[in-house]
């Protein structure tokens, strides 16, 4: 990971993992012959307690005689632009600043605090969404970045948690505990929280073996890479041949005489690189590819990053999808509720709250005016156009669909289907406007606030 001579740059947050990461270094800077550097990324998020660990951070490098290049970025304000979740907004911004600081420093190596637990939720992770087999391989402890010219290296990837403390305690040295890692509503939380403790109890050493497991498994798939792409390079055709390709193009007769494993690893090798990233590419994705190079001529599927495959005479084609002008993605609007009037994509939009006095007689059945339980919203209340993992609940007994399935099963052309003007909570379709409502917004005996949305610039009629 570090040789003599490297500028190591750690990534120090406050918290006990990237402190203890601190401490270690500055141990072995003087022995191992490198140079040493922290950064710091205030995302904004939690007010006072983010600006005191920033200053906890500023003491601390001080007293160990560690240079400090610190940022302040907004989170809040990146997940609201890119429609990310702010835990994807705060680590994208966080590694643009990592990668800063190591242009400024002239850092070759850029250290992050990840440990053995943080590999295990990773594993579980993977595993309870869907995954193939590089889902198995956990967090690598390094890998050469293509953002700038450094390697990041993981040298704490061989402790646990406990170790850590431990450390942490043996040093003497005091860390910072981030709130938001007690929330429980977030996945890797209650993997951490809840899963890991139990799986301990039949194993104490069962994260290391998922640890140890997950280098097998990065091993496989490095030989299964090599395998694959002398397998079926020659298969393959890139237009343009220069630059980011637009499409590639696959033949079917050799691919399909490829052994199946070798075929999803290389189908998700070159979705990455027309998507320019791996992120978001599941095995579904990959199965849903493959299954065209047996389907009938003019099957397609859609896929993230504005992808399409799509299955031809001789060739399977992997695009991208260029929207014309006037199909580009309108930009997210937030409801108004205090009865104003909202312009989106040619309808005007109003909405109001007012109490429910339970006269269900008075809902209205029309297909541009609606009533929605209010207390039911989880969130701020969007008006878009569709995204990947949209869905709608279908059935009152909790039933949910795919946004897609939906639109497919209700026949809604493909031309269409992004021009829609949807009302969302989250990734929750409140309504899609014009059509149905979701089942987990309907107004019961129990409702107390009614959110009223009139939608003009459709054909009304009563349902």
């Amino acid at each position: 990971m570090i040789e003599n001579g490297d500028h190591v740059l750690a990534g120090v947050s406050g918290g006990a993992d990237s402190v203890c990461l601190l401490r270690v270094l500055c141990d072995l800077r003087a022995r191992m012959g490198f140079s040493l550097s922290a950064v710091h990324v205030e995302h904004g998020i939690r007010g006072e307690e983010s600006l005191s660990d920033a200053a906890f951070v500023r003491e601390l490098c001080q007293t160990l005689e560690v240079p400090l290049l610190s940022f302040s970025v907004d989170a809040p304000g990146r997940a609201g632009e890119r429609h990310q979740s702010l835990e994807e907004a705060a680590r994208d911004l966080r590694y643009e600043c990592f990668y800063e600081a190591c242009r400024q420093l002239g850092a070759n190596r850029l250290a992050v605090a990840h440990h053995g637990d943080d590999c295990a939720e990773t594993l579980l992770f993977h595993l309870s969404r869907g995954t193939g087999i590089r889902g198995l391989c956990g967090i690598v402890p390094v890998r050469k970045l293509e953002q700038v010219e450094a390697t990041l290296i993981r040298p704490l990837l061989c402790l646990t948690r406990a170790d850590i403390e431990q450390m942490l305690q043996d040093f003497g040295q005091d860390y910072r505990t981030d709130s938001t890692n007690l929330d429980e509503s977030l996945s890797r939380n209650r993997i951490r929280s809840q899963v890991l403790p139990q799986l301990r109890q039949i194993n104490p050493a069962a994260v290391s073996h998922m640890v140890r497991t997950a280098g097998y498994m990065e091993e496989v798939c490095a030989y299964l890479d090599a395998a694959a792409w002398e397998a079926g390079a020659h298969l393959i055709r890139y237009v343009p041949e220069a630059g980011h390709p637009q499409e590639i193009r696959i033949r079917r007769s050799g691919f399909t005489e490829l052994p199946g494993v070798l075929q999803k690893n290389l189908l998700q090798r070159l979705l990455g690189e027309l998507a320019g990233s791996r992120k978001d590419i599941t095995a579904t994705h990959v199965e849903q590819v493959q299954a065209l190079f047996a389907a009938q001529v003019g099957k397609h599927s859609d896929l993230p990053y504005q992808m399409q495959a799509e299955a031809g005479y001789e060739e399977v084609f992997l695009k991208r999808r260029n929207r014309k002008e006037n199909d580009k993605e309108l930009p997210t609007q937030e409801l108004d509720t205090s009865g104003g009037i909202q312009q989106f994509n040619g309808m005007e939009i109003t909405a109001k709250l007012f109490p429910f006095d339970g006269n269900f007689q008075q809902i209205p059945e029309k297909t541009y005016t609606k009533w929605f339980d209010y207390d039911k919203i989880k969130d701020t209340v969007q008006i878009r156009t569709r995204r990947p993992g949209d869905r709608i609940q279908v059935r009152s007994g909790g039933g949910h669909k795919k946004l897609k399935d939906y639109l497919i099963d209700s026949k809604i052309p493909q031309s269409q289907r992004d021009s829609l003007v949807l009302l969302a909570d989250g990734k929750e379709i409140i309504w899609v406007v014009g059509m149905r409502i979701s089942e987990a917004y309907k107004i019961t005996q129990e409702t107390k606030r009614i959110l009223s949305v009139c939608v003009n610039g459709g054909e009304e009629k009563n349902e």
